[in-house]
């Protein structure tokens, strides 16, 4: 161990009680950015932050955006060295179901090693340890690189505000290096690199039918019946194999390179353990994909949420006047995200049973697929500094899910990108009683200070 990792652990084992308790602090602030009610905690937060990486020795301010403001911070030493650039999130997912929290998601509850709270994992405690690195690197006078760290308060909500406003700021955030933490390892736990993420649009369907709710006696098999129609609807997104049937929607898919694919599949795949996890078997999407190349390679169309009549207990015998469905498109390397929007759109039109109207909104396109070249000496570094710290040698993963702004902000700073996170699947982001392991807390502070300190 190098005196400087001594001393990066050492500033941890003396500070971690006031680490934990500032993200206690941060993670009461309710930032949830989809509903306009909390846009206040949002700004608080916000506020909070920025404050927070003052006192560590970062200049900060709060960027204005046309949604949640933006926290920037940036300690330049000297132009001519490389510059790092942090990202992260403050904003957060909606709590519903509220009651299935074992406590409340906003009172964080630290139980042995755990800390519950939404935000725990996604995304507050893992780009906290970063600033609680930065922290430790300034105070030991061990940095020797500029460093920039940019917290937007949309990623759960299409990242929108930060996408239209980062065009105006491209010297601003002008980086090396873009280091996020907005991901998580392999279910079994092991260090993990991630090699991409998907892109992703999204838009809300809305069937109308009957004038108002219609007695089912009276009127069955006779008017059509919007949640009926939906069903049949959504049906025809995609065919009995699981591929998609929107017409041309793989026609700019990019196939990844049999190096890819290897090294894809090197990673187990345990069925039983996913199972365990998610309490479904692995058999949604395509099957003549393998579920690494399924999460990694392959583009989805997913309904997040249908609703139609009544839900209630009992029965109410009625045809429902109308039907909505949110749908989330996952998209890969080569989609335009606009364009593939609209061809589903097309199908939708295309498809509408007969005696509906259709009405979509909400539609957003919230940012195409990236993926990292598996020869990055970023990688390379990354995965040194994994093996040291864990003893383990990482593994790579083509992630499904997305970082709505990221591909957008790795091409305005002009950045190598890289996306190691600790978070895992067991802790429950976006889910009741979210959580986060403060031994993970620890390892990620270490990793960060270790990335951060030779400034590449």
């Amino acid at each position: 161990m190098t005196s400087a990792t001594s001393s990066i652990a050492r500033y941890y084992a003396n500070n971690e009680k006031r680490f934990i308790s500032e993200l206690v602090e941060l993670l009461k602030f309710p930032t949830i950015s989809a509903d306009p009610s909390h846009d206040k905690d949002c700004r608080n937060c916000a506020k909070w932050l920025a404050r927070n990486l003052s006192g560590i020795g970062l200049k900060s301010r709060l960027l204005e955006t046309p949604g949640k403001p933006v926290v920037f911070a940036e300690r330049i030493m000297d132009r001519n060295r490389p510059t790092i650039l942090v990202y992260g999130h403050y904003d957060v997912q909606p709590v519903d179901p509220i009651d299935l929290w074992k406590t409340p998601p906003f009172a964080p509850v630290i139980k042995g090693d755990n800390i519950f709270a939404r935000g725990a994992e996604d995304n507050k405690g893992q780009f906290f340890y970063v600033i609680k690195a930065l922290e430790a690197l300034i105070a030991l006078k061990l940095v020797d690189c500029n460093i920039k760290v940019i917290l937007e308060g949309e990623e759960e909500f299409s990242s929108h505000g930060m996408s239209v406003s980062l065009p105006k700021w491209k010297q601003l955030v002008k980086a090396d290096s873009l280091i996020v933490t907005d991901v998580n390892t392999v279910n079994s736990g092991e260090p993990t690199i991630i090699m991409g993420l998907r892109g992703i649009v999204q838009l809300t369907v809305e069937l109308d039918g009957p004038s108002y709710d219609l007695h089912s006696g009276s009127n069955g098999g006779v008017a059509p019946n919007p949640a009926t129609a939906m069903a049949r609807l959504i049906a025809t997104l995609h065919k009995d194999d699981g591929s998609i049937a929107v017409k041309g929607f793989y026609k700019d898919v990019a196939e990844p390179t049999r190096n890819e694919r290897k090294m894809a599949n090197s990673v187990k795949f345990d069925k039983a353990q996913y199972k365990k996890i998610t309490g479904v078997d692995p058999v949604g999407g395509e099957k003549r994909f393998s579920p690494a190349e399924r999460l990694g390679f392959r583009p989805t169309i997913e309904v997040n949420g249908i609703h139609s009549g009544y839900g209630g207990p009992g029965s109410k015998t009625i045809i429902p006047s109308k039907s909505i469905a949110k749908i989330t498109s996952r998209l890969v390397e080569g989609q335009d995200p606009d364009k593939m929007l609209g061809l589903i759109i097309d199908h939708l039109k295309s498809n509408t049973p007969v005696g509906m109207k259709l009405t979509l909104s909400d539609k957003h396109v919230a940012g195409p697929a990236i993926k990292i070249d598996a020869g990055s000496t970023l990688v390379k570094k990354a995965a040194l500094v994994l093996k040291k710290l864990t003893g383990i040698k990482p593994v790579y993963l083509w992630e499904g899910a997305s970082v709505p702004v990221i591909t957008k902000l790795a091409r305005t700073s002009g950045a190598d990108t890289l996306f190691v996170g600790f978070g895992n699947a067991k802790h429950r982001a976006h889910a009741p009683n979210e959580y986060f392991e403060k031994k993970l807390f620890k390892l990620g502070y270490l990793f960060a200070a270790e990335m951060i300190q030779s400034g590449k």
